[in-house]
């Protein structure tokens, strides 16, 4: 019996079940329904969400997580390309790359092009299905490497560091609103760090545990940086990261807490992506982090839908830390 025709459509209330299927089928891994929710909270617009479906099953799938982005001081709003998937071959004997395609393609039309999103961004390759090659960029705007650093877990130690004091964040931190409003201006082009990204991006994911620290003078109240970081599989990654440029020490702490984190939790590496912030990674170069490989590195792919938008002024200078992307 021939198979019906692929249809491509939004998300429905009810599809979760069949999406969370098709996803751990092309990535080979478990994911629980509760954690697809926390990854995909309902918003006034819906989710934006594109799948495929055949013979009532969901084939192919490409999403975007809403995300307020600033460039130059101009807010806009932006997607974070994700969960981009088809089911896999051995399931039916045919070839899906057509219909991820479709999929990838109409997602770009329904939220790009449609004056949703001004910007949808991505970073094929980290977690992929075997048809990565489809999303590979190449009809991207803006192609930019993420710069990716390591250092072998170590105990660096600083008297600047004790100038400065770190507490533990709550996963509504108001504080962040206030500490991404002075120092914003060293990120003319990155997503909004405010209590807001915090709270969504690093507070109530059911299967990971992240630890998030503020600093502040020794003496002082505001805060003059914030970092997440993620400890497992025998790494300690940074996984986000906003400072203000004023205060290396702050640094200088905070390399010694994903140190001690690391040395806690049997991590012999920690991990670090810094793009478009060229004053911190010399301070963490500084810090004993070498780049990694240029073959080793993720890449970064940029599609603009505003008129006045030129992704080329972009280029390597977009904020980029590990909470970009769909990676910790």
């Amino acid at each position: 019996m021939a198979s019906s025709t692929p249809v491509c459509r939004p998300f429905f209330e009810g599809d979760e079940r069949a999406i969370n299927l098709t996803f751990e089928k092309a990535f080979g891994i478990k994911r629980s329904l509760d954690e697809w929710a926390w990854k995909f909270p309902p918003g006034a617009d819906g989710r934006a969400i594109m799948l495929t479906e055949q013979d009532g099953t969901v084939v192919a799938h490409c999403a975007g997580l809403p995300v307020n982005f600033s460039i130059d001081g101009k807010p806009r709003r932006a997607a974070r390309m994700v969960d981009v998937f088809c089911r896999p071959l051995n399931d039916s004997g045919s070839d899906r790359r057509g219909a991820l395609k479709q999929t990838i393609e109409t997602f770009y039309r329904e939220f790009g092009s449609s004056g949703r999103f001004s910007l949808i961004y991505g970073f094929p390759g980290l977690h992929h299905s075997r048809f990565e090659n489809v999303d590979s960029g190449d009809d991207a705007d803006l192609v930019q490497s993420v710069a990716a650093y390591v250092r072998k877990s170590t105990s660096p130690l600083s008297r600047h560091r004790l100038f400065y004091r770190a507490e533990p964040a709550r996963d509504w931190e108001p504080r962040l609103d206030d500490l991404w409003r002075r120092v914003c201006h060293d990120y003319p082009v990155a997503a909004v760090r405010d209590a807001k990204h915090a709270l969504c991006r690093l507070a109530g994911q059911p299967s990971i545990r992240y630890n998030r620290f503020l600093v502040f003078p020794r003496t002082g109240s505001r805060a003059v940086a914030f970092a997440a970081f993620r400890s497992d599989g025998g790494c300690c990654r940074w996984v986000d990261l906003v400072w203000d440029h004023r205060h290396a020490g702050a640094l200088r702490l905070l390399s010694y807490l994903s140190a001690k984190i690391a040395r806690q939790t049997d991590a012999e590496i920690e991990e670090l992506w810094l793009n478009g912030d060229p004053t911190g990674l010399a301070h963490m170069e500084a810090m004993g982090f070498q780049k990694v490989d240029d073959s080793g590195v993720p890449v970064m792919v940029v599609r603009a839908f505003d008129h006045d938008l030129n992704p080329e002024s972009l280029d390597q200078r977009i904020y980029v830390t590990m909470a970009d992307a769909d990676h910790v």
